[in-house]
């Protein structure tokens, strides 16, 4: 997350919040507890090689051990964690120390460990690593002998630790954090094994992801739950993948990604359907359903207070707990209200997970790719609307950690930018240590979108406007890399058909859901167009963009000389967020010229920042609601950057547009330029509105595709053009 010389990027010490120089690698840790901080510093590590992770992981779980008594349940696991953490650096620095530790560390764990608990398979499973380890490193019989040993005494112990925790997920009573870590642990045992019971372990924790992220929670604890699950639904699509089935692969990532927004886009867009059977049913659902909008955005707002406050008053605190009762009241009350619906006929699945059958009409437009992400493997999984099953595509020769790689490229190549200024270079390619990008853009190419390309035989075409539509579904590390950029550049390379963009336009969209056709009934738009323009106001606290005014002229132009039926300009006056939400019920589309941030400390504060030093958040955008909201120009930096460590619940405002219904939205992945955003938007706005006819949002991803076009032709670098994109329909 760095800073552009020219770019409409904001600091978050220029903003009052924290320090953005955070990434995928070095971010904060969600836990205070050290044994849960550790594990996250050794996931890390073994995720991202970053050795500093492993040593602040092993200097955690020693301090755990020296203060915490034998009896406590964290001495056992931290015993266990550190004899492998241990065996890890000795394999990455080779000193003798760590694996003379290592073993006895380990064998207490065993030791101390009653028979019969479920967690003695995998701490037995450890100590005979510890033992191989040694045996490669001196060759001494004895030690391969004990690692076969204790291997088999974890493997005849593994099936009883599965049903103990088989068992533990299943209990419907049971409290849903520890029912969400049995099938977890159910989980790796079956993996282990393996076990038959893999996919249903999996299927198991899928579906308690709702009930983690339980509607009756702030949004910011919502998402903090559903960070415990971060990764599962992407090793569960491939564990899918392995046992041959591809639509049960393409069901679980739908129904285990965006759970926040898409279980309020879900009940937004079955209103209609239920009110015409069951119309108090759908009434009062509706009712709750607003209430319980309203009372998270409160909870948040109480929750920013109380952060910002060093002594709170009784007072305060009363107020804030009789919210948050009330939150949970409203919940419970929805919940059983659900359950009724559901015992009507036809109704049985209101408002939970989607079958592949209904999930194909999201391809409507043109094929949907899912691109996931796993150790194991990474895969396209390709959605088309005439097909009545996956068209799965392997992708071999990608892996998780070179997705993960190349992310950790693009973050040095944006780094790299800060040491230019974007309007004095025109094309000189940002290289660091070898790093290009080039070689970034070629990889993507390579190893992705070109066997994509390939297996739905889509070839070049000629004519300008003729190209087809394809919607990029990215999970993981692939959420944060220019797969509508991948491609061989260069002079060599300037005849079409070596890039993504001679063959398709591109867009983006978190969830098949998104796409699918509403089941309301759609409104006959009016002849005028009202479209809500908000600039950049002159009390945000942050530097002022000269490019602004500019951009907003561009609009007024257009507008003024549109032979489009009565386009009616509305623009913000003080842009203050109260202002600017009630403009936005007002508006068909808006465009916003502003500053724009992702929130690295708390991600449901990313968005977009308005008058008074304050912002529209994402939180914000949960109470907005516009059923048939047209185009969302977002021109300001990292409206569709994402929050690291969810990239598959898409916290960022351009989803928060997109879910709250506006069909399309552009978008920027990260800084952009203050002086060729202007450019941009004029040329946008000039093919949408280049018509006798209304404009029509679903041509905004051709017009900026276009445009992006003709800033390559000009020989523009690459940090300039990329982060512009489409997200939608």
């Amino acid at each position: 997350m760095l800073e552009l010389h020219a770019g409409r990027r904001v600091r978050s010490d220029q903003a009052g919040g924290e320090s953005l120089e955070e990434n995928s690698s070095t971010g904060p840790l969600q836990d205070d507890d050290p044994l849960s901080s550790s594990v996250q510093l050794l996931d890390r590590f073994e995720r991202f090689g970053n050795p500093d992770d492993l040593q602040r992981g092993i200097t955690l779980l020693q301090e755990l051990l020296r203060a915490t008594s034998v009896w406590d349940h964290r001495y056992l696991s931290g015993l266990s964690i550190l004899g492998t953490a241990l065996l890890q650096r000795f394999e990455r620095f080779g000193e003798l120390g760590d694996l003379e530790e290592a073993i006895p560390r380990q064998r207490d764990a065993v030791d101390f460990t009653p028979h019969g608990h479920p967690s003695k398979p995998s701490r037995l499973s450890n100590l005979a690593n510890g033992f191989l380890t040694r045996f490669q490193r001196f060759g001494e019989l004895s030690d391969l002998e004990d690692a076969i040993l204790t291997h088999r005494d974890a493997v005849d112990l593994t099936p009883h630790a599965i049903f103990l925790y088989m068992f533990a997920a299943s209990v419907s009573t049971g409290p849903i954090r520890g029912r969400f870590q049995a099938s977890k642990n159910w989980i790796s045992y079956a993996r282990q094994k393996p076990h038959h019971s893999l996919l249903h372990a999996y299927s198991a924790a899928i579906s308690l992801l709702p009930e983690l992220a339980w509607i009756g929670l702030s949004l910011s604890h919502r998402y903090d739950e559903l960070a415990r699950g971060a990764d599962m639904v992407r090793e569960a699509a491939a564990a899918a993948l392995d046992s041959g089935l591809p639509e049960t692969a393409v069901e679980w990532l739908e129904q285990g990604r965006s759970v926040v927004w898409g279980e309020l886009f879900q009940l937004r867009n079955s209103y209609e359907e239920l009110l015409t059977t069951h119309p108090d049913h759908a009434c009062r659902l509706r009712e709750l359903s607003a209430a319980l909008e309203h009372a998270s955005v409160t909870r948040e707002k109480f929750s920013v207070l109380s952060e910002q406050t060093s002594s709170a008053t009784h007072r305060a605190t009363e107020s804030s707990q009789q919210v948050a009762d009330k939150h949970r009241a409203l919940a419970i009350e929805r919940d059983q209200l659900l359950q009724e619906i559901r015992g009507f006929p036809d109704f049985e699945q209101y408002l939970l997970h989607k079958e592949f059958s209904q999930l194909r009409a999201s391809a409507h437009s043109g094929p949907v790719v899912i691109l996931n992400t796993a150790e194991s493997r990474c895969d396209a999984l390709i959605v088309l609307a005439d097909l009545d099953h996956v068209f799965h595509v392997p992708l071999p020769t990608f892996t998780f950690q070179r997705s993960a790689g190349l992310q950790n490229m693009l973050e040095k190549l944006l780094g790299n930018t800060r040491a230019t200024r974007s309007d004095d270079r025109k094309g000189d390619p940002a290289t660091l240590r070898g790093v290009s990008w080039e070689s970034l853009l070629f990889s993507l190419w390579n190893g992705v979108v070109k066997p994509v390309l390939d297996a739905l035989a889509i070839s070049v075409r000629h004519t300008p406007g003729e190209l087809s539509r394809i919607f990029w579904c990215p999970t993981g590390p692939f959420v944060f890399l220019p797969i509508h950029a991948a491609g061989l550049y260069g002079l060599q390379h300037s005849r079409p058909g070596h890039k993504v963009s001679d063959f398709v336009v591109s867009s983006y969209v978190p969830t098949l859901s998104i796409l699918m056709p509403s089941s309301n009934p759609t409104a006959v738009p009016s002849d005028d167009l009202r479209l809500l323009a908000v600039r950049q106001p002159l009390s945000d606290g942050l530097p002022h963009l000269s490019g602004v005014a500019i951009e907003l002229e561009h609009i007024r132009e257009i507008i003024r000389n549109s032979p489009s039926a009565q386009p009616v300009l509305l623009e913000s006056s003080v842009g203050t967020v109260e202002e600017v939400l009630d403009l936005l019920k007002q508006a068909d589309w808006v465009h916003f010229a502003c500053h724009g941030i992702q929130d690295p400390v708390n991600r449901t504060d990313s968005g977009l920042c308005l008058a008074d030093r304050r912002r529209l958040k994402v939180s914000d955008i949960i109470a907005l609601s516009r059923p048939h909201g047209g185009l969302a120009f977002l021109s300001a930096c990292q409206t569709a950057m994402g929050d690291d460590r969810l990239s598959d619940e898409a916290i960022h405002i351009a989803a928060g547009m997109l879910f709250a219904g506006h069909g399309g939205v552009i978008g920027t992945m990260w800084s952009i330029s203050d002086k060729l955003a202007p450019e941009v938007a004029w040329d946008v706005y000039q093919q949408l509105f280049r018509n006798a006819t209304r404009p029509d949002y679903r041509e905004a991803a051709q017009a900026l595709h276009d445009a992006i076009g003709r800033l390559q032709e000009r020989g523009v670098p690459f940090h300039i053009w990329l982060p512009f994109i489409h997200v939608g329909l």
